[in-house]
């Protein structure tokens, strides 16, 4: 089967490359989806879509791609429609902009192809969500609880249907999600302050609960990633999670209180970008957390004003042109 099946045969050619190559030399974690590089000398992306204008409160249609190489932001088309709140993920080359708020909460969803340089909707939500928790996992887009919300559905691009799943167990008014392997991670912000974190086994159909998040280390506003064995989640007051032995710790905080503000992960590091300070002004530093050396810097500052919108980290092979 490992010879004949092309599939195992390449799982196999993968396994074998990985174990011949050094173990200084190896990635910290190795990615079955493999969508953000490891390679600190790589060339990253983030794209940053929609959000609300904090003068006037105003959902936008703007998006701006960061180069994290080199510094520099660019515009690319903006979304067809005006969304806050909303999240946003990539796949396979392509950006999708899922959900969110204008007037009304949002079902509808769009993606952006690099190559044809447009947006397009695509089939939309079962239900408008927003604060919601998106990833992408053995390739499909997941989106998670959100204001209001314990369903889950998920999006598979190449029939452009959305499935439901299993509901997370408790009504959230914010949900973030990462992926580890095969397994979603939901971080969800209930209405009476508890932050729970879930685990969902794609393969098994099935959410299972994880400790929940101390009292001491509680945010109203948060942004969750994964890295190796790991689960950050990044606010005001700043933790991690060790999936292996199920206990939060406290974390360095930022070195800006923000609030709305997008983040990222990148190579061995977690970027933030934007937000609002407590006189709801822009901050536009971006922030660069150093996971192995538990450490923040700042290291540039953005152009493009980001709040209450989405971002997704995309491959080097992105045209901007």
């Amino acid at each position: 089967m490992l010879t004949n099946d092309l599939q195992c045969n390449q799982f196999l050619m993968e396994a074998l490359r990985y174990q011949l190559t050094p173990r200084t030399q190896r990635p910290s974690f190795w990615s079955h989806t493999k969508q953000v590089p490891t390679n600190r000398n790589g060339k990253f992306l983030v794209v940053f879509a929609g959000g609300r204008h904090i003068d006037n409160s105003c959902p936008q249609r703007k998006c701006k791609v960061y180069d994290a190489t080199d510094n520099n932001t660019s515009p690319i088309p903006d979304m067809l429609d005006p969304r806050c709140g909303n999240s946003v993920i990539s796949l396979n080359g392509k950006v999708y902009s899922v959900g969110g708020y204008y007037k009304i909460g949002l079902e509808t969803a769009e993606c952006y192809d690099p190559v044809n340089k447009k947006w397009t909707h695509i089939a939309p939500m079962s239900a408008s969500r927003y604060n919601f928790g998106i990833c992408a996992c053995d390739n499909m887009i997941y989106a998670i609880g959100g204001c209001r919300h314990s369903s889950v559905e998920s999006y598979n691009p190449a029939t452009n249907k959305w499935y439901m799943c299993p509901d997370i167990p408790e009504v959230s008014w914010r949900s973030r999600a990462a992926v580890i392997k095969h397994s979603i991670y939901s971080l969800n912000e209930s209405g009476n302050g508890i932050i729970s974190c879930i685990r969902f086994d794609s393969r098994e159909g099935r959410w299972y609960s994880l400790n929940d998040m101390p009292g001491t280390l509680r945010n109203e506003s948060f942004e969750f990633m994964s890295y190796d064995n790991s689960l950050f989640s990044i606010a005001k007051k700043c933790s991690r999670l060790d999936i292996r032995t199920n206990k939060w710790e406290a974390m360095p905080s930022m070195l800006f209180k923000r609030l709305r503000f997008s983040a990222a992960i990148i190579a061995d590091d977690i970027y933030v970008f934007g937000g609002a300070d407590k006189n709801w002004e822009y901050i536009n530093s971006v922030e660069r957390y150093n996971i192995h050396n538990n450490e923040w810097t700042v290291v540039d500052s953005l152009e493009v004003e980001v709040y209450r919108g989405g971002a997704a980290v995309i491959s080097g092979d992105f045209s901007l042109n």
